[in-house]
C-alpha cells in the first residue's frame, strides 16, 4: 500500500505552525525566525523536532519544535491537560514543557 500525504502537511508543517503559535504565545513583538534543517533533533521520526533560530536585536534563541499538531505540544496547565501527555521542547539545549518554554526566551524584555 501507498501512503500519499498532502503537500504542506506532516511533522515540519505541524512544526512551523507550532513555531508561529509559540512566539505568539511568548508576545513580544518583532521577533524574527528562520527554520536551521541542519540542527534538527531526530528528523526522520513523526515525533522529531525541528530547528528554528529565533531573535530579537542581538539576542537569539535555538529552539526544537516538536513535529506533531500544535493540540498535542502546546501544554499550559489547562483543565483536562495532563502533562505526560506532552513532548518537550529544547530551548538553547534544556528541555521544558510550553508553558515554561515560552518564559525561556527574551526573558529581560519589558
Amino acid at each position: 500500500m501507498k501512503v500519499i500525504l498532502t503537500p504542506g502537511t506532516g511533522p515540519e508543517a505541524n512544526a512551523t505552525e507550532n513555531i508561529k503559535h509559540f512566539l505568539t504565545d511568548v508576545g513580544i513583538p518583532g521577533v524574527n525566525w528562520v527554520r536551521i534543517p541542519s540542527k534538527d533533533y531526530h528528523p526522520f521520526i513523526s515525533e522529531g523536532r525541528y530547528a528554528f533560530l529565533v531573535w530579537k536585536d542581538n539576542e537569539c534563541h535555538e529552539i526544537q519544535m516538536p513535529g506533531l499538531p500544535l493540540e498535542r505540544v502546546r501544554f499550559m496547565e489547562n483543565e483536562g491537560q495532563y502533562i505526560f501527555d506532552f513532548p518537550r521542547l529544547y530551548v538553547d539545549g534544556g528541555s521544558w514543557i510550553w508553558c515554561i518554554a515560552i518564559t525561556c526566551v527574551f526573558a529581560d524584555e519589558d
